[in-house]
């Protein structure tokens, strides 16, 4: 389902991902079936897999025992093998029992060797990297071709690991919208490589230099079908509904008032989310370079903001960075979608059939998008909404794909 998160299951708040909790009470505790529903919405379970990170900082106790045979219910589901990567909580002395769950996770991560057949359920698949454990089985060679971090794929390479992605959840092979052929695809490529780079730049170590704790950073897909979308219409217009609802909602034509006329559109066969996500101190945490003192939420917008810039980062290096005004325009010639969710800032751009005209001129003359956000509760407002604060971050792309 599409937008529907179960009603027979009772969630802890904490575990919402569009919740103003993110902090369970110590020990956390999670379920499967409390995972997967809360992980039902558009672009929810990376959210879903950010939250318990963040309350994974104490610890998470998994919701039954953590046997090989399990593997197949927890290390299928992107939320569920986050929640299987986090050490226990102190509260649970048990040598055996840590030794049993540092087993289970080098299972579960020595499993994506059969990637994408491992996740190719739910109509999702993943990859993740665990940079706390050994890189043997802590950096996969889908993304690092010898398993060392001086080996992540080249740009070149990343494309025929982005069509992997695609092919393993979405029955259409390519974007609704091709006018500029290659070149969109090219794009498409590079924003998903570019995202993936910063994990690898900046989401291994905190703020202080130290490793993060537990690393965990990965790639994730989705597809979601317009019967469902059609399906869930109603609850997908509802004014509650999510920007992320509201634009898949805006493809499903309305009925036409008599004596207007309206312009064809192509046949849609879903939409595809890719969403990469990581547990490091954020985006806005990293360009501020401090982890305190981050209550102005505009000041982390900027950060955020300044970490797309063309040629800006914080490693030093020039050149890097694919820039956000790129993003925005290939997001608009694909009528695509944007969210991004880090510290205290929620925010996003979308190009549907309803979307904001905030645009500005370039050099050459032609009309681009503003190289702006907007706030997930505010609409078409730029000024940050409170969120509670996230560990790590999550940046998801809705793009429209097949048809005619």
């Amino acid at each position: 389902m599409v937008g529907i998160v179960s009603t027979d299951v009772q969630q802890p708040s904490w575990l919402e991902p569009f919740s103003d909790t993110v902090h369970s009470v110590t020990p956390a505790e999670v379920a499967l079936e409390k995972l997967l529903a809360a992980s039902a919405p558009t672009l929810a379970e990376p959210l879903v897999a950010q939250r318990v990170v963040t309350a994974g900082q104490k610890g998470i106790v998994l919701g039954e025992t953590e046997e090989e045979s399990s593997l197949s219910r927890w290390g299928t589901h992107l939320s569920s093998a986050v929640a299987a990567l986090q050490a226990l909580p102190d509260s649970v002395p048990d040598p055996k029992r840590r030794r049993d769950r540092r087993k289970y996770q080098e299972l579960l991560l020595l499993e994506q060797s059969r990637w994408p057949d491992l996740a190719s359920v739910r109509s999702t698949a993943f990859i993740l990297c665990a940079d706390h454990k050994p890189p043997e089985y802590g950096l996969p060679r889908q993304l690092y071709s010898r398993q060392t971090l001086d080996t992540l794929l080249s740009w070149e390479s990343f494309g025929p690991l982005l069509d992997q992605f695609i092919s393993a959840v979405s029955p259409a092979e390519t974007p609704t919208w091709e006018a500029a052929g290659p070149m969109l695809r090219e794009a498409l490529t590079t924003i998903v490589f570019e995202t993936f780079k910063n994990t690898h730049d900046h989401a291994r170590s905190e703020v202080t230099g130290a490793d993060v704790q537990t690393s965990v950073r990965g790639i994730y897909s989705r597809f979601y079908s317009i019967d469902e979308v059609e399906s869930d219409l109603e609850i997908l217009r509802l004014p509650t509904a999510t920007p992320a609802e509201r634009y898949l909602a805006s493809f499903v034509p309305r009925e036409p008032k008599p004596g207007v006329r309206i312009s064809p559109r192509p046949s849609i066969g879903g939409f595809l989310e890719i969403s990469i996500m990581d547990s490091g101190p954020g985006m806005a945490a990293r360009w501020l370079g401090k982890t305190r003192d981050l209550a102005d939420r505009k000041s982390q917008l900027e950060a955020v903001l300044s970490c797309f810039q063309k040629g800006r980062t914080t490693t030093g290096s020039n050149g890097r960075g694919f820039g956000l005004w790129k993003v925005l325009m290939s997001l608009e010639q694909l009528r695509g979608f944007i969210s991004v969710r880090t510290n205290a800032i929620h925010a996003y751009r979308q190009f549907g059939f309803a979307f904001d005209l905030a645009s500005t001129e370039s050099t050459d003359g032609a009309r681009v998008p503003k190289e702006q956000l907007l706030d997930w509760k505010r609409g078409l407002s730029t000024v940050p909404s409170n969120y509670p604060e996230v560990k790590g971050t999550v940046v998801s792309f809705l793009i429209p794909m097949g048809g005619a």
